[in-house]
């Protein structure tokens, strides 16, 4: 096999690991918010009313306080932020689970056998991520789950609408990120690359951060509470042709950001769907 056939497979491996947490993400929602997602784009009826401020202050604050603690302990601190997303990720699923035990009036006690044992082996999978005595391989599939799980939560617990917003403005926060190596002066050259290496999945061409597989899945959600499953499909599509237009571009540069253009693509048919 050539080392341009081996580079394509590369990618398409990367791909379907991104598409797998994709339409994963969309199957949750579909499956245990199916009344949610039926409401279609009546969804946005309560952004009127919606609390913006606070979410905002929110999140202003805890970006300051991680970028405080990253100049002062870089790597610790990234390994502290994987292991609570995947705690997160754990207790998101948890909670899915409990809705659609409560939604399917199944027997109560089954959900307590059940949240039991997963809670157990995510909490624990997540304290040895932080210590580091997780495999790579163990450490890239449970942050795919554990992502898959909270921003199908995070996703429909928001307007589509601000989760759109939201992603556009991370967007462009990704963008001044990159291009002016913002995170490579708060923690230094020397750590830039171990934080880097904990705060990514490794795949096989190339890696991608666990906060941009996290924003695609809060996405894909979004679009999904438009009431259309191809609107989603739709989404996903796009999400995976702007990660493959990244992935070549970055070969050419020495940083590229990974939200910008699979989120601006990924929002186009929610987006119309509002429009026409």
């Amino acid at each position: 096999m050539s080392e341009g056939d081996m580079n394509r497979l590369g990618y398409l491996r990367e791909l379907a690991f991104i598409a797998a947490s994709l339409v994963a993400a969309l199957l949750i929602v579909r499956i245990v918010f199916a009344n949610e997602v039926s409401q279609g784009l009546s969804a946005n009826e309560g952004l009127a009313g919606f609390d913006f401020v606070t979410p905002g202050v929110v999140c202003v604050v805890g970006v300051s306080i991680v970028f405080y603690m990253l100049r002062r302990r870089g790597e610790q601190v990234a390994r502290l932020l994987m292991s609570g997303i995947m705690a997160a990720g754990t207790l998101s699923g948890l909670l899915i689970l409990k809705i659609w035990f409560d939604a399917s009036i199944m027997i109560p006690v089954l959900f307590y056998v059940c949240a039991a044992p997963l809670g157990y082996i995510g909490l624990y999978l997540s304290i040895r991520s932080f210590f580091g005595s997780l495999s790579e391989r163990k450490t890239s599939g449970f942050l795919g789950v554990s992502t898959t799980f909270l921003g199908a939560l995070v996703g429909i617990l928001f307007p589509p609408l601000f989760t759109i917003v939201f992603l556009f403005c991370l967007s462009l926060l990704d963008i001044l990120m990159v291009d002016r190596d913002v995170l490579r002066k708060i923690v230094g050259s020397e750590r830039y690359d171990k934080v880097i290496s904990v705060a990514t999945l490794p795949l096989e061409k190339n890696m991608i951060g666990v906060g941009d597989l996290l924003a695609y899945s809060m996405l894909t959600v979004a679009s999904l509470r438009s009431g259309s499953v191809y609107v989603a499909s739709a989404t996903i599509i796009l999400i995976l042709f702007g990660a493959l237009i990244t992935a070549n571009a970055a070969k050419s540069r020495f940083r590229m950001p990974g939200l910008p253009i699979p989120i601006f693509l990924g929002a186009t048919p929610y987006l119309l769907g509002l429009v026409l």
